[in-house]
């Protein structure tokens, strides 16, 4: 859930750099479609631009210009703090009070929407419709009249269409019609039924629909005469139960509407105001986008003639928080933690990683072995850590079927493969073990499986060295694997 809370965060500060520069060059500037258009693209760029992953592999034989210095620095960084975010990604037990609370307040909102909806259809039902210049006219009695929605036309019959004050503003509605504000206005509100989170998504929405009427009054108004504006606002005094989606001529606030009409041109500097979003664009993709790619890159990818799928089982996870740490760790993160760099670092085209749980969710024992059968992985590795109650033992162990299971030899064999390349990093081995009691992930898999023990969680320096070498160990336990693959092939 931290990993989710933490794009989440990105996409709040993306928006709101983008809306800072919109504030202090760009508000209030007579470049009206432009600043449409950029409020709507900022709104999506903002959810985009954390999904965005280049990967920076650092070469020291290269010499290195500042850019691309700057660029590993904050590459190293985002690296690392991602690496520490995930870590902690599974320490909140309550991820399913934060989700439903998130889907209740997005349910509220989306009926919100639905009930604006309704609220013109009910109009569309209690008036004619009739076709006047082209337009779908509703002549109605109803507060917040005139608005308009996509080609209808909602008209106050206080208001008489035929005057002069009638037609401006009669205008002004059709102005929204052809510029096709509806649409920008479906957008944001459905949007915001899933960003409602986000406190800058409000304030591009209010801006965005004043720009919406800066449009129509430039393009309404003779000779951008401000007393006629003033005049219409006057006449279309109706404020009161404004429909959501609707484009009301009366929309606040008022003085800024006005004082767009008396202020002089920006066409000065105006084309470099609106380029300058480029090196701010180029910052947030420097800051959120670039990553170091696979941390351990020195392995010389082993050529094999098959292809091949590899289940790597994070054990435990959600309820199950399997063995507990001194400091509060839980077994389930540190085995997804794994699993997750293990999946990173593989570079081999010839080997397909699938993991078991991608995140902090509760999977059975027997939906684990029956995926790994589902999709015909080829090994089957389960990674746990073990647990002593003294906190004195340590080192890895293996763990395969019992020798009546028709995998046993084979799953001996890649076990071995796993062990020999591991002392590297753990100061002991604890050897091959055999339960005589089932243990249903290697029972019922179909395949070579082992599960792997890697130290114990009860253990403060087995417990540190997984802490700090996730991708050693997971680059072990890929090497190993692919030592059995290729000595499969060769036999």
């Amino acid at each position: 859930m931290i990993t989710l809370l933490f794009y989440v965060l990105k996409v709040i500060l993306c928006s709101t750099l983008f809306f800072i520069y919109y504030w202090f060059f760009l508000r209030d500037k007579q470049f009206h479609q432009y600043n449409r258009f950029y409020l709507i693209g900022i709104s999506m760029l903002s959810w985009i631009i954390p999904f965005i992953k280049i990967g920076i592999v650092t070469k020291t034989e290269i010499i290195q210009t500042p850019v691309i210095l700057l660029a590993n620095v904050v590459a190293d960084n985002n690296t690392q703090f991602e690496q520490m975010v995930m870590e902690k990604s599974t320490a909140f037990d309550w991820n399913d009070i934060l989700v439903i609370s998130f889907v209740l307040i997005s349910i509220f909102f989306l009926m919100r929407f639905v009930f604006s909806i309704l609220k013109i259809k009910k109009l569309l039902k209690k008036y004619p419709v009739q076709n006047y210049k082209g337009y779908r006219l509703i002549m109605t009695d109803a507060n917040g009249t005139p608005f308009s929605f996509f080609n209808y036309i909602f008209w106050n019959n206080a208001i008489d269409i035929n005057s002069e004050v009638g037609k401006k503003i009669f205008t002004h509605e059709m102005i929204h019609i052809k510029e096709k504000h509806s649409i920008d206005k479906l957008f944001i509100e459905l949007q915001l039924v899933i960003a409602w989170f986000n406190p800058i998504n409000w304030l591009i929405r209010n801006e965005l629909y004043l720009i919406h009427e800066f449009i129509a009054d430039q393009k309404s108004v003779e000779n951008n005469d401000a007393s006629e504006l003033a005049q219409l606002l006057l006449v279309s005094a109706y404020p009161n139960q404004q429909h959501l989606l609707s484009n009301p001529f009366f929309f606040s606030p008022i003085k800024r509407r006005l004082k767009m009409f008396t202020q002089s041109s920006t066409a000065k500097f105006s084309y470099l105001r609106r380029v300058s979003i480029l090196p701010i664009l180029f910052l947030l993709i420097l800051l959120f986008a670039f990553r170091q790619t696979n941390p351990i890159t020195t392995n010389t990818v082993v050529k094999l003639k098959n292809q091949y799928t590899i289940v790597i089982d994070a054990g435990h996870g959600g309820k199950d928080s399997g063995g507990k740490g001194i400091d509060g760790t839980s077994e389930k993160e540190m085995t997804l933690l794994v699993a997750q760099k293990l999946k990173e670092i593989n570079n081999n085209p010839n080997i397909k990683i699938i993991l078991t749980r991608e995140s902090d969710k509760f999977v059975s024992v027997k939906d684990r072995a029956n995926f790994a059968n589902e999709v015909k992985a080829d090994l089957f590795i389960s990674i746990h850590m073990d647990t002593d109650l003294g906190g004195k033992s340590n080192g890895v162990k293996y763990i395969i079927s019992k020798n009546t299971n028709s995998n046993y030899s084979e799953s001996k064999v890649l076990a071995t493969e796993l062990q020999k390349n591991i002392t590297s990093v753990f100061s002991k081995t604890n050897g091959l073990e055999t339960r005589e009691h089932s243990i249903w992930v290697l029972e019922e898999s179909k395949m070579p499986a082992v599960v792997f023990e890697c130290g114990f969680i009860s253990n403060a320096t087995d417990l540190e060295i997984v802490k700090s070498k996730p991708v050693e160990i997971a680059e072990k336990i890929l090497n190993g694997a692919t030592a059995y693959l290729l000595s499969k092939e060769n036999n």
